[in-house]
């Protein structure tokens, strides 16, 4: 069963790893099934940003708040878990224990999350992302969009509030890069997840209404 999302809301966001590098950060709130393109040269702090939403940075200064959890009330343990049940992350270069099937990588990131769901409905996400013929193969056995297909899956399969994607299209071709992109929207509004792509790649410009440049 989907369940009800709320918001995301992030208020004067700022970094900095020393004196002579600081990073201010727009200001961002979306409601359940949005998506936002967040575009940026290197350097401007793309990567940055998207480990702050995630919870894997603590910012200087500023507040996020996903769906009425500040993550500033949160002790590192208490991220983590909140992390694991409602964040989902999608990365350049696909992340999966490469030993094991495509079908066993989203059963485990299940248990390990302990997200109450089964094995019928890891199937029927690996057939929604068009990898319905690959469930017991390895994902070096899987072409370069089929990988980022199944690192989709991955980040969707604990049916997540929020999803990022930290530059998922940049090593794709144009053919695969719009199907990437007209998956993770299509399965966002499905989920009524939010969805924030990070990118440098202006290919994506024309397919989102909602769009920050950094």
């Amino acid at each position: 069963m989907i369940v009800m999302k709320n918001s995301l809301e992030s208020k004067s966001i700022s970094f900095s790893y020393d004196s002579s590098m600081q990073f201010n950060f727009p200001d961002i709130n979306l409601s359940e099934s949005d998506s936002l393109l967040i575009l940026g040269d290197s350097g401007v702090g793309k990567t940055t940003f998207i480990q702050i939403l995630a919870g894997l940075l603590i910012p200087k200064h500023g507040s996020i708040k996903l769906d009425n959890t500040i993550y500033g009330n949160l002790s590192k343990k208490e991220m983590d878990k909140f992390r694991g049940k409602n964040i989902g992350m999608i990365f350049q270069r696909p992340h999966f224990v490469r030993n094991i099937s495509v079908l066993n990588n989203l059963l485990l990131s299940l248990y390990l999350s302990k997200s109450i769901q089964y094995r019928k409905s890891a199937i029927q996400l690996l057939q929604e992302v068009g990898l319905g013929n690959k469930l017991e193969s390895l994902p070096n056995e899987l072409s370069e969009g089929e990988q980022q297909r199944a690192s989709i899956a991955l980040a969707l399969v604990k049916n997540p509030s929020l999803i990022l994607a930290d530059e998922p299209t940049s090593s794709l071709d144009d053919t695969n890069c719009h199907k990437i992109i007209t998956l993770l929207k299509e399965q966002a509004v499905i989920r009524k997840s939010k969805l924030i792509i990070i990118t440098h790649d202006n290919r994506l410009k024309s397919q989102f209404d909602k769009s920050i440049i950094l």
